[in-house]
């Protein structure tokens, strides 16, 4: 009798370890907010389009070095574009990869935008100042 009250501790264990590791792994970071102002916008195959590929390419890839603060730049005037995240370090990488995609939707030819979830803060734009609105609105 007593080996099955082992046995049965064991498997419960068990599901509870396989529920609670997949529960984590499957979580999609929670959006908050995205403002892209129609303001300007790119044509699509240009210069623009492909630099801001290279941006948020690079901002996904190295997100998970140093502090959760990761800023890069690509192209040159009048076709640069200056982009940056911010994110918690343990779930860094998971959250900017998210946002490079939903940001890429959410704004498909805008040259500002910028995209807050509850895990990360991802923006780029075509200007090298704050122009582009990053107060969240309340």
């Amino acid at each position: 009798m007593h080996l099955s009250t082992v046995s049965i501790n064991l498997l419960l264990l068990v599901i509870v370890l396989s529920v609670l590791s997949s529960t984590s792994e499957s979580q999609q970071p929670t959006y908050l907010y995205h403002d892209c102002p129609n303001t300007t916008t790119f044509s699509i195959n240009s210069t623009y389009q492909a630099n801001r590929g290279t941006v948020l390419s690079s901002l996904s890839y190295n997100s998970t070095r140093g502090d959760g603060f990761y800023n890069t730049t690509a192209g040159s005037i009048p076709d640069t574009v200056y982009s940056l995240s911010l994110c918690r370090g343990d779930l860094c990488q998971a959250c900017v990869t998210f946002a490079t995609t939903d940001i890429s939707q959410r704004c498909p030819n805008q040259t500002r935008a910028v995209v807050w979830l509850d895990e990360c803060l991802l923006r780029y734009s075509d200007q090298y100042d704050t122009r582009i609105n990053t107060s969240f609105p309340l």
